[in-house]
C-alpha cells in the first residue's frame, strides 16, 4: 500500500496511537505504533489482502519458465544461474533455452546448491571456484569498474586496500616430514636406518629390516638350517654406524676409533620371509 492510502485506510482516527515509520517505496511503508492497534491492524491487512489467492496460483497455474528465460537471454540479463533446489534439475532446461534461442552468446554458468548423495560443502565450494575461475564473471565485474585513463592519477581502480606483502616462503610441514629431511642429510647405514629425535637422554633409531628390499637383500644369504639369522657381524656394524653418527666431528672430518672388548650375542634373531 502507499503512503497516502495507509494514511487514509488504516490509520485514519489513530494517529496518535499509530504512524508511519518508514516510507520503503511507493508502495511499501512501515507502521509503528502501541501493540493494540498494530495488531487491529495486521487483522486487517490479513482480511483486505489475503495471499493465499496468489499462492494457490503458483501451486495450480503453469509456470512460463521458457519465456523467462529467454526473455533474460534476449536482454542479456544474466548468464549465471544459481539453482537453490534439493537437487539441480533445471540445468539442462536453461542450456536448451539458451540453444534454441540461436544467438552467439557465451554458454551459460548454471551452479548447483545442492546434490543428491553428496556432501553439501563440497557442493557448495565447488561452485563457488567454479564461479571464482569463470572469465565471464571478471569480464563483468570489470566493466563496471570505473578506469580513469588520466596520466599521473593515482585511482585507476577501485580504493582496494594497500597491503604489505610477505617475501618470506609459506611451507607447512609436518613434524615427522622435518625429521625425514633432516635425516636424509646425515649419512645413515641401511641397517640403521633413521635416528630418532626425541626428548629423551638415551639416543635411539628406527629401522625396519624387510629382506624383500634390495638394501636388505644380502641377509637372505645368512642362513642356517633354512633359517635366515641376522649375522653377528651386523650387530657390530650397527654400533660402528651410529658412533660414527654420534662422534664423528664435522671441522677435521676424521672417523673416530671404535674398539670392541668382551662382546656377547646372547639371543639369535631370525628373520622371515614374507
Amino acid at each position: 500500500m502507499s503512503e497516502e492510502e495507509v494514511e487514509n485506510k488504516l490509520l485514519k482516527g489513530i494517529e496518535h496511537l499509530a504512524c508511519i515509520a518508514v516510507v520503503n517505496s511507493r508502495r511499501r511503508v512501515t507502521i509503528s505504533g502501541d501493540e493494540k492497534p498494530i495488531d487491529e491492524i495486521q487483522q486487517i491487512l490479513s482480511i483486505s489482502y489475503p495471499n493465499v489467492f496468489k499462492a494457490c496460483s503458483n501451486v495450480r497455474q503453469t509456470a512460463g519458465f521458457y519465456d523467462t528465460i529467454t526473455l533474460i537471454i534476449k536482454n542479456e540479463a544474466a548468464n549465471v544461474f544459481l539453482e537453490i533446489s534439493p537437487h539441480p534439475v533445471l540445468a539442462k532446461s536453461i542450456r536448451e533455452c539458451y540453444e534454441l534461442t540461436n544467438q552467439q552468446q557465451s554458454p551459460p554458468i548454471i551452479l548447483p546448491t545442492l546434490k543428491r548423495k553428496e556432501n553439501e560443502q563440497i557442493t557448495l565450494l565447488t561452485s563457488l571456484a567454479q564461479l571464482t575461475t569463470s572469465s565471464l564473471v571478471w569480464q563483468q565485474y570489470f566493466h563496471t569498474r570505473q578506469i580513469l585513463p588520466m596520466k599521473n592519477h593515482e585511482e585507476y581502480f577501485d580504493d582496494f586496500p594497500l597491503y604489505k606483502f610477505h617475501l618470506s616462503p609459506c611451507w607447512y610441514e609436518s613434524k615427522d616430514s622435518s625429521i625425514q629431511c633432516l635425516a636424509n642429510r646425515i649419512p645413515t647405514h641401511p641397517l640403521l636406518d633413521i635416528r630418532q629425535l626425541n626428548e629423551q637422554t638415551s639416543v635411539t633409531w628406527k629401522s625396519l629390516i624387510n629382506i624383500d628390499l634390495p638394501q636388505h637383500a644380502f641377509l637372505k644369504d645368512h642362513k642356517i638350517q633354512d633359517a635366515i639369522l641376522f649375522p653377528a657381524v651386523a650387530y657390530l656394524k650397527l654400533v660402528t654406524a651410529a658412533c660414527q653418527q654420534l662422534l664423528s666431528s664435522k671441522d677435521d672430518g676424521q672417523q673416530p676409533k671404535i674398539i670392541f672388548e668382551d662382546v656377547k650375542f646372547v639371543k639369535v634373531l631370525i628373520l622371515n620371509e614374507t
